[in-house]
């Protein structure tokens, strides 16, 4: 199993935090991405099922894969709750790190939505992923991710700024708030995103506080599309949103499909499956 993640310990209130922060609109974007290749879908970074559950519902049979198991026990609920039979059987799930993993399998569509990439802060674990994500797509297979724009007004500001980023109240009467700061290393391109999680009382009262701390390495379009290019993959599709708009100086997010450039000399025999714990 890999190490602890920082999504461990939010990971009962993930869908009230980072879920509800999204809008939704790449969910549309790679349910039809996914559906374009007609077979098998690996996504890695599920998560709580965003993202998989609709593909599970538009009849995608989806494999998600995710280090943290706690996120995954929570789309295992939500599968239990929303899926039909039929449906549940087109799922499997498993815990591990998007660095290091192997499937006896090839997809049609590799997906890695919502930034995750960028929790690979480490060269040798982007190469790695990436060469993984080569052997594992089908002769005509897609991989397709999206990843934040920096904001420059953001990366200016000192290290000791703190965002107050919402305060919601839940169904339960309780409210859940967050802060947070970025500690930024320009040269790295390295960002310590340290958020705290506090749950309020009705009356205001604190509950209950939770802090993570997680490292995230950022991209500029130019640099992705270079990072990609070098793990030997064609650009295929660019964009500065979900609806298919150039990516522009404005842009808050990159949104590429890329395929092997090439030949894609792997072997099915190549491929060997990893010891995973499998959420059934």
């Amino acid at each position: 199993m890999p190490d602890t993640s920082p999504y461990d310990l939010i990971a009962e209130f993930y869908d009230e935090d980072m879920g509800l922060n999204n809008p939704g609109r790449d969910i549309e974007f790679y349910v039809r991405q996914a559906g374009r290749g007609g077979g098998n879908v690996l996504e890695l970074g599920c998560g709580t099922g965003r993202i998989s559950l609709p593909l599970v519902k538009a009849a995608c049979r989806t494999v998600g894969l995710d280090r943290s198991m706690a996120m995954l026990r929570r789309l295992q609920c939500k599968a239990a709750a929303s899926l039909l039979p039929e449906e549940q059987r087109l799922l499997n799930c498993f815990c591990a790190d998007m660095s290091a993993w192997s499937l006896k399998e090839r997809f049609a569509r590799i997906l890695c939505p919502f930034s995750a990439f960028t929790y690979l802060t480490r060269e040798e674990d982007r190469e790695r992923m990436l060469d993984t994500v080569r052997r594992h797509l089908t002769a005509d297979g897609i991989f397709v991710l999206d990843l934040f724009i920096p904001s420059q007004e953001v990366l200016s500001l000192p290290d000791d700024h703190v965002f107050h980023d919402y305060r919601r109240r839940r169904q339960d009467g309780t409210f859940l708030e967050r802060t947070k700061t970025i500690r930024k290393d320009a040269v790295r391109r390295t960002n310590l995103v340290c958020r705290t999680y506090r749950v309020l009382a009705a009356d205001r009262t604190l509950l209950r506080s939770v802090t993570t701390r997680s490292f995230i390495r950022y991209y500029f379009p130019e640099e992705m599309i270079r990072v990609l290019a070098s793990a030997g993959f064609e650009v295929t599709e660019h964009y500065g949103d979900f609806a298919g708009s150039p990516c522009r100086s404005d842009s808050q997010v990159m949104v590429f499909a890329c395929r092997p450039g090439g030949h894609n000399q792997w072997n099915h025999e190549d491929l060997k499956e990893t010891p995973f714990d499998l959420i059934a």
